[in-house]
């Protein structure tokens, strides 16, 4: 198992996430004032750029995007001052009678607030637009606007706040997608039955101060929308020492299934011999499309590629990966493992999914074996494979290995083959 990988997220989710409650208050906004026409403008310089709509914009010749110098809009001359939050009609507001707005757009009336973010500074405004005037308008319309507006100013702190923490995670992730700070490890996988050497998962470590685990870097990634890239970079600096692998030892990655589906591990698996891989996607993450991810790795296995399925027995995730994805290699959770010779529930667990390997023509690989009598309850119930730290801890490749080196876990927790 791979504590490199968490669900991946995308950057702008919290902000989307506002974005649509603003649009909802403003269509609160339109329809409790009887407006043709709610927006969110934002002052951006010397113009009023609309960011959002709620309503008939077009009647108006307004959308999302328009802008318009400040200095012509009902927005700004409310702002100065130069007229009240409310205006029932238009024609009788010398401020904006005038206007050009007023005749182009067939503004009749209107209501404006004034918006900031928490930290004072002035956004824009909050308002409404009709085509017609309307007498009935006063004090308690702006009142409900101002209510609606303090719900957008929280709104629009939560996407500033999000904004900022974007930025901070991709200036703290960006220097590791050339490598800088990443380092790779391996921890041996042992055949149960000899305790031979089968292969070696690539983990990665990452130095950058503060010291965090791998898990969190990645999901700092994830949130940046640099999941991807940084999988990607570990993958490329694992494939780098596949042929520093010991005899015919198996070098296994891992990848989300939004990285197993792009192109550009696609291009990267073409240049190593794939007999000798094995990829491990991750129960962390959701796949969104089996029929896109299976079509993605179905040339790759076609060329040698093995597959395999992180942390069965942990999980709903993983057991949709097994019976969509028919994985090589199905690896037990840490979960399962974890005194297993002494508990028989865990033991019967195991021996579902040895039984249902078997009949899907997939091996079964424990994580997280630290004891000899987990080691051997695991052999006897016919589990093909193990990894733990009884049998050797991550590290560097081994500078040399025979083919069929063994490990001897009985007499030490970490053997041989952990370099």
């Amino acid at each position: 198992m791979s504590s490199s990988q968490t669900p991946q997220s995308r950057p702008g989710e919290d902000q989307g996430e506002s974005s649509e409650r603003i649009r909802a208050l403003l269509e609160s906004a339109r329809r409790y004032l009887g407006m043709d026409l709610a927006f969110l403008g934002e002052f951006v310089g010397d113009a009023e750029v609309f960011r959002m709509v709620a309503g008939d914009g077009t009647s108006f010749g307004l959308g999302e995007g328009t802008g318009l110098p400040r200095a012509g809009t009902y927005c700004q001359a409310m702002i100065e001052g130069r007229i009240d939050q409310v205006v029932p009609d238009s024609a009788t507001a010398p401020a904006v009678a005038g206007l050009e707005i007023t005749a182009t757009a067939q503004i009749g009336r209107y209501v404006g607030v004034p918006i900031h973010l928490p930290d004072g500074h002035l956004y824009g405004a909050l308002c409404g637009l009709g085509h017609s005037p309307d007498p009935s308008l006063g004090p308690r319309d702006a009142r409900l606007l101002e209510f609606l507006a303090e719900l957008v100013e929280d709104e629009l702190g939560r996407e500033e706040e999000a904004s900022r923490r974007h930025r901070r995670l991709v200036d703290r992730v960006s220097p590791l997608l050339d490598g800088t700070g990443l380092t790779m490890v391996f921890q041996p996988i042992v055949d149960l039955s000899g305790a031979a050497v089968a292969g070696f998962e690539a983990l990665a470590r990452f130095s950058p101060e503060p010291v965090r685990t791998p898990d969190l870097w990645f999901a700092d990634a994830a949130e940046a929308g640099l999941g991807v890239e940084l999988e990607l970079t570990a993958i490329t600096a694992a494939l780098g020492a596949l042929g520093r692998v010991p005899g015919a030892a198996y070098l296994s990655i891992n990848a989300s299934a939004e990285t197993a589906c792009s192109a550009a591990l696609a291009a990267r698996l073409a240049q190593v011999d794939l007999s000798r891989v094995v990829l491990e996607i991750t129960e962390h993450a959701a796949v969104a499309n089996y029929e896109a991810l299976s079509a993605a790795l179905r040339p790759l296995r076609a060329a040698g590629l093995r597959l395999a399925v992180d942390d069965a027995g942990a999980g709903v995730a993983s057991l949709h990966h097994i019976l969509e994805l028919a994985p090589e290699l199905i690896k037990m959770d840490i979960s399962l493992t974890r005194g297993i010779d002494t508990s028989p529930a865990r033991a019967a667990l195991a021996t579902a999914l040895v039984s249902f390997g078997r009949a899907t023509q997939a091996a079964i690989l424990a994580e997280g074996i630290e004891t000899p009598a987990e080691f051997d309850a695991l052999g006897r119930l016919g589990v093909s494979y193990g990894q733990g730290y009884l049998l050797g801890r991550p590290g560097p490749l081994p500078a040399a290995l025979p083919a069929h080196s063994t490990v001897r876990p009985r007499r030490a927790r970490v053997g041989a083959a952990a370099g």
